[in-house]
């Protein structure tokens, strides 16, 4: 190849990288500008640049307004979800169309919430190289190549949790002390899981120091976090049974996350891919948990232990406390009093990074929230005791101390019953009288007892008590 060819080869390299650099740079600005009927609308949008401000503060003060308006006396309640990488609050990105309509399942599911949906937006990319841009695909291999690109957003991401989001959040909280607003759940996907932890950690943990009770959730799924901004969380533990104030889902698909996270930060582990994990998630054999299966010796006994296995039974998922966890979480009670449940998620449940925000993550979200007002924000108490007597009346939800003769009775939890098969009749020879029988294989029947049915929630008798707490995994989820 002659000199001139090569210098027009290398000519033509180097403009094709410049177009794939510099023309796809994306503004910081605003997607969204304020109508005359902000304040009428159920669906609202708040964005953030760089520095962590917002764009329009006429934003807040349309949601604000929303919020002040009387509902027939109920307080409305806020889903709030906050994108990750690559991805912005433009009408048109996958993630905003996609919440959109999580939100109105939800909205429309559960009717006699006075819900309303709220989209964080911030520039998730400053470049975009589309020649090695897979976002749109929840499967992808190609969008892991495109990984260093992340390091300048994490910082961003970092910045507008600490302060745009969590000036937001004051906020939010002062309505909810007044009792404006019943509470709110936020969802942080991917670099949003960054911008909500950031916004959320030290809330936490002063609301846990302060002894004070805590109605709203933070839900992280497939945060792209490194274990160590997640443990100052890791020794709290929530009080008087009270639900978790984070709930981290990782799916175990998720291979950006689990291992091109762990190239770019120098062999830093994600922290759902780290010591930190607390429970698993599977789908239920045929998405229903009441259908018997075969599992090991092993795992079925980790099962009967009364608070170690819960379901999410209209949403067929299973949520097991892992045992010895770490030295801090030795027991399934120990497990379940984390005030952060870091969870290892199947892959059926949450597919690979991006498959976020899909109608059976909202059904689950939806079941959650439902647990959480039955249970009036508690976990049931045989999840984090061990009862004495492991039988019905000793596995049963006890009522608070101020309840009146009018609460609400909660559904009994099915308990799985081991016994062992019938002993065959063979005459011991001599040698054998000195040796200990081998055990017998056990058998697992279920047991469902008769549910008792809540007046204002009609669960059905396969609902746990547990369910209040797993489902929280679900919500979560959307394509980044």
């Amino acid at each position: 190849m002659s000199l001139k060819k090569f210098t027009q080869y290398k000519l033509l390299f180097l403009m094709l990288l410049s177009l794939c650099v510099l023309l796809p740079f994306i503004p910081d600005q605003a997607y969204h500008i304020p109508g005359p009927d902000i304040a009428k609308q159920n669906f609202h949008v708040i964005e953030f640049n760089d520095q962590g401000q917002a764009h329009d503060e006429r934003q807040w003060q349309g949601l604000d307004a929303r919020i002040l308006q009387p509902n027939n006396g109920t307080p409305p309640e806020l889903l709030i979800f906050v994108h990750g990488w690559h991805h912005s609050a433009q009408p048109q990105d996958e993630n905003f169309i996609a919440f959109e309509q999580f939100y109105q399942q939800m909205a429309e599911s559960d009717v006699q919430r006075n819900l309303l949906g709220l989209y964080i937006g911030w520039r998730g990319d400053k470049y975009d190289p589309f020649w090695l841009d897979g976002s749109e695909d929840a499967t992808s291999w190609i969008e892991p190549l495109d990984f260093p690109t992340i390091l300048q957003r994490k910082r961003v991401a970092k910045r507008i949790g600490q302060e745009g989001l969590s000036q937001l959040l004051d906020k939010l909280d002062s309505l909810v002390t007044q009792h404006k607003l019943l509470r709110y759940t936020v969802i942080g996907h991917s670099l949003g899981g960054s911008v909500v932890l950031h916004a959320s950690k030290n809330r936490i943990k002063a609301a846990i120091d302060h002894q004070q009770d805590n109605p709203n959730l933070f839900l992280l799924l497939n945060p792209a976090v490194p274990a160590k901004d997640y443990q100052p969380l890791d020794t709290l533990v929530s009080l008087d049974r009270q639900k978790p104030s984070m709930v981290v889902l990782q799916s175990k698909g998720d291979f950006a996350v689990k291992e091109a996270f762990n190239y770019i930060k120098d062999g830093e582990r994600a922290v759902g891919n780290s010591w930190a994990i607390t429970h698993d998630i599977d789908r239920c054999s045929g998405g229903n948990c009441n259908t018997p299966m075969k599992m090991p010796s092993a795992l079925m006994a980790h099962d009967i232990i009364p608070g170690c296995m819960m379901t999410l039974p209209h949403s067929g998922w299973k949520v097991r406390a892992r045992l010895q966890a770490r030295r801090t979480v030795q027991t399934c009670p120990d497990a379940n009093m984390q005030a952060v449940w870091v969870l290892a998620v199947s892959d059926e449940i949450v597919s690979g990074h991006n498959g976020i925000l899909t109608p059976a993550h909202a059904k689950a979200l939806s079941e959650v929230m439902s647990m959480i007002d039955l249970y009036r924000n508690q976990l049931p108490k045989h999840a984090v005791e061990t009862p004495a007597n492991q039988d019905l009346g000793a596995l049963a939800p006890e009522s608070d101390n101020n309840s009146s003769e009018a609460e609400k009775a909660v559904p009994a939890e099915p308990v799985v019953i081991v016994e062992p098969l019938p002993e065959q009749t063979i005459e011991p020879t001599p040698e054998q009288n000195s040796s200990t029988e081998p055990p017998t294989q056990p058998r697992v029947i279920e047991v469902a007892p008769k549910a008792l049915v809540a007046p204002e929630l009609e669960l059905e008798p396969e609902s746990k008590p547990n369910e209040a707490v797993e489902g929280q995994s679900k919500s979560k989820l959307e394509t980044e």
